[in-house]
């Protein structure tokens, strides 16, 4: 998911700011790029976008309460997973039959609950596919060089982009194929920093998702290709794989 997008629906203060630094804390620790909007009504949120991927929203509000937004949501996204937070119980079962709500917290919510189903959401949302827009780009189909103004090319397909001085281009490296185009490696490693690239040695961005194995200052990936991890670099990097992995573990749990 390219950045996750949250909405409070909160008119208490106190539990607002209580749950947004609890989300932060959650969220940091996954590495995941998020973005939350807080709203104190739920005629504001229903005034809004409502692309959001989940809501955290209180039930008795002045105006519309939480059931009625909710249920208004869920007629017209229901890609949206609501996670209710209230001390009035008897909602609960209107939440999830009428509203089909993800979850139901009570208040004061603790951050082990919400934590629970945090992680119970990320089993459940599937990745988005990150397609990266490459432009000027060329590359070999059936023996016969291609060239394109425009190409779009999912990240997760990725293996490693490699500068090509001489060309004053980049290289990109895919499960199944190559690509050239004008780019530099330190505008691609600003662009994609959120997305699990890293730099292994000088002019070389690798896709952690798509190593295989490290082997003696070699990076092996999952399509038998592999480059080199320089030894000043080999420390951090290794770290930023094993934070990598341990991210997505957490998750799959």
């Amino acid at each position: 998911m390219e950045l996750l997008q949250i909405a409070i629906c909160e008119d208490d203060y106190e539990d607002n700011e209580m749950l947004i630094k609890n989300l932060e804390n959650i969220l940091d620790s996954y590495k995941i790029v998020y973005k939350i909007t807080c709203f104190t009504s739920g005629e504001d949120l229903l005034d809004s976008d409502m692309n959001f991927h989940l809501i955290f929203m209180d039930i008795a509000m002045n105006g519309k309460n939480g059931i009625e937004t909710g249920r208004q949501i869920y007629n017209k996204n229901r890609a949206s997973k609501i996670i209710y937070q209230t001390n009035f119980k008897n909602f609960c079962e209107e939440a999830v039959n009428t509203v089909h709500a993800f979850a139901f917290l009570t208040k004061p919510l603790t951050k082990e609950a919400l934590h629970k189903q945090i992680r119970e959401f990320l089993r459940q949302t599937p990745p988005e596919k990150h397609l990266l827009e490459f432009h000027k780009i060329s590359y070999m189909e059936n023996g016969v060089l291609q060239q394109k103004t425009t190409l779009r090319i999912p990240a997760e397909s990725i293996c490693y982009f490699e500068a090509l001085k001489c060309k004053k281009k980049i290289k990109i490296v895919t499960s199944d194929n190559t690509y050239e185009y004008p780019d530099t490696i330190k505008n691609l490693e600003n662009r994609l920093n959120s997305l699990g690239f890293e730099i292994s040695c000088r002019g070389i961005l690798v896709n952690l998702q798509n190593i295989a194995r490290i082997k003696n200052y070699k990076i092996f990936f999952k399509n038998d290709e592999c480059v080199n991890l320089s030894q000043k670099r080999a420390v951090k990097f290794k770290n930023k794989l094993n934070a990598y992995i341990h991210t997505r573990r957490i998750i799959d749990e």
